[in-house]
């Protein structure tokens, strides 16, 4: 009997046992025999080399909306001293900010990181014209409908030194949506074993193996990337939808015949 990490469990019977799969988190399987241990001992598959088995994948996939935005601005400043460059870039990062705070946005989902300081040279690399600073900011947008006046306010708070770097949908509880799909894909992957043995006049005599194949990833339209202040829309606020993404699970099994 194979270890399982911690999860939601789902009960599938096959034949004459019970398949219990860790809905939420990748697992192995673990085989119950409908009798007890004593059942289980005399009904154990032959799963050895050479044994009659047969291998099947299944695939389950689940269509959700994305609840969570999260938004990346970069606040980029130059000026001929480096004190200089680096004095406008707060005073526009802390102006984003504000307008984050303002639009709605804890303090808890805005996180300033990759603050850096870059000289720039003339063509010939050998003297320093002046210095840039960049600081990116990024907020985690949880209220769709305010989001585009949000992302207005905050591009037109940094004026000409912000723009958006990205834009991207994801989902605060995935492994709910990836438990769901792991179920799909074990009824699947059941459905083609039984197909399979009745066509070659077989039976499933249990299971020998079980892998989960899911990954953590979700399939979505591509990111979102902005514009510039001078660019940005001064009525309704920058469009933002957030269409549908697709989690997919993938398990495969091994089931001895007889």
């Amino acid at each position: 009997m194979s270890k399982a990490r911690s999860g939601r469990w789902s009960r599938i019977a096959v034949g004459s046992a019970i398949l219990l799969v860790a809905v939420g988190s990748a697992a192995t399987a673990t085989v119950v025999s409908a009798g007890g241990p004593a059942a289980a001992a005399s009904t154990k598959p032959r799963c050895g080399a050479g044994a009659p088995k047969v291998t099947v994948t299944g695939t389950g996939k689940v269509s959700v909306t994305p609840n969570l935005l999260t938004l990346s601005l970069d606040v980029h400043t130059t000026a001929p001293e480096a004190s200089g460059a680096l004095s406008a870039n707060n005073t526009a990062t802390q102006a984003v900010l504000h307008a984050l705070s303002a639009g709605g946005i804890a303090r808890r989902d805005v996180q300033t990181t990759n603050l850096t300081i870059q000289p720039n040279y003339v063509n010939t690399g050998s003297s320093v014209t002046s210095y840039g600073v960049d600081n990116t900011v990024v907020a985690k947008i949880r209220k769709f409908t305010s989001a585009g006046t949000v992302i207005d306010a905050a591009v037109g708070a940094g004026g000409n030194a912000t723009r958006i770097n990205s834009m991207a949908f994801s989902l605060t509880r995935p492994l709910h949506a990836q438990g769901r799909a792991r179920t799909m894909a074990v009824h699947q992957a059941i459905g083609h074993a039984k197909a399979i043995a009745l066509s070659a006049n077989e039976h499933l005599r249990g299971i020998c193996s079980i892998h989960d194949m899911t990954s953590t990833s979700t399939t979505s339209p591509p990111p979102y990337y902005g514009f510039k202040a001078a660019e940005s829309p001064s009525a309704a606020g920058a469009p933002v939808e957030a269409g549908s993404q697709t989690v997919t699970s993938r398990v495969q099994i091994v089931f001895a015949l007889g």
